[in-house]
């Protein structure tokens, strides 16, 4: 398949289709595509390199050819890898686009309890293992048909994905999870702290403020986070604000400062000297390039 010109993000989710393809290209020295959850399946072709991919407590390092697979409400994050350059598309639907809604044996038996997290996703598919060429073929041609959007392509739009996810169940991809009330609690609680910071990035957050939220001292909560999410609760928020900071430096015509403030830095030389050293660019230059 040749999505060459796929330049850009393409989301088709308010025309009707619940669906959006993404191109992602990472590389060391950039934020990390930040820990994350949404209520889509999210399918992966990495078409080249290597990252760290962080999906519910589940660490690997992905490599060109692998097919990741996410399923919906799933806590998850990619970090580069040192001097790697790492090149993927996704696919993301809900799984409405598949008949959940309906009250059917399969949305019953199948859908419903991969949306719940009774069902899991095997996290990773290597061209060695069964039924990838066909799994693979499936993924990419779902992603074409989702690109091009020819006359009728909800039609085949929906069958790809349905064949795809027969392959997955047939082939034992997909999984029972089991899971404990502490495990779900906590999984609720960081949830909850990513909702709040998306929702309050813009504000001065603290450390005291969060751990309150999930009902732990500062001491305590620090240590819950960066065991979980693999980074500081500090490094969390100063991340998320830099790639909310890039989006309008691409996006808008704001002015480097306006940005800044509205990314959450109050400090314009805290907020150049942040960004340069995870974009090894300046504001200024992120924007012309």
């Amino acid at each position: 398949m040749d999505l060459g010109t796929l330049h850009k993000n393409i989301v088709y989710k308010n025309q009707g289709t619940p669906y959006s393809l993404t191109r992602t290209i990472t590389k060391n020295g950039q934020p990390d595509i930040l820990f994350h959850w949404h209520t889509d399946v999210e399918l992966i072709y990495v078409h080249e390199g290597t990252a760290q991919f962080h999906i519910d407590y589940d660490y690997f390092n992905s490599e060109a050819g692998d097919i990741i697979l996410i399923r919906p409400n799933a806590l998850h994050s990619i970090h580069p890898i040192e001097n790697r350059r790492h090149y993927m598309d996704a696919i993301n639907f809900h799984l409405d686009l598949m008949g959940y809604s309906a009250m059917d044996q399969a949305s019953i038996d199948y859908l419903q309890p991969l949306y719940n997290g009774q069902l899991d996703f095997v996290h990773v598919i290597k061209p060695n293992q069964p039924a990838y060429t066909d799994i693979r073929q499936c993924l990419l041609d779902a992603m074409k048909i989702g690109y091009y959007r020819t006359k009728y392509f909800e039609f085949q739009l929906k069958a790809q994905l349905n064949q795809l996810f027969y392959l997955l169940f047939e082939n034992g991809y997909v999984i029972s999870k089991e899971q404990t009330l502490e495990g779900y609690r906590k999984e609720e609680k960081i949830r909850t702290i990513i909702d709040y910071i998306s929702a309050h990035y813009q504000e001065e957050l603290t450390i005291d403020q969060l751990a309150k939220i999930c009902g732990y001292s500062d001491t305590h909560f620090m240590n819950f986070f960066k065991k979980h999410l693999g980074v500081s609760c500090i490094e969390y928020v100063i991340q998320f604000r830099l790639r909310k900071a890039a989006e309008l430096l691409q996006h808008s015509t704001l002015p480097v400062l306006e940005i800044a403030t509205q990314s959450g830095f109050n400090n314009l030389s805290n907020f150049n000297r942040q960004f340069k050293k995870y974009y090894q660019l300046t504001p200024s230059q992120y924007r012309k390039k």
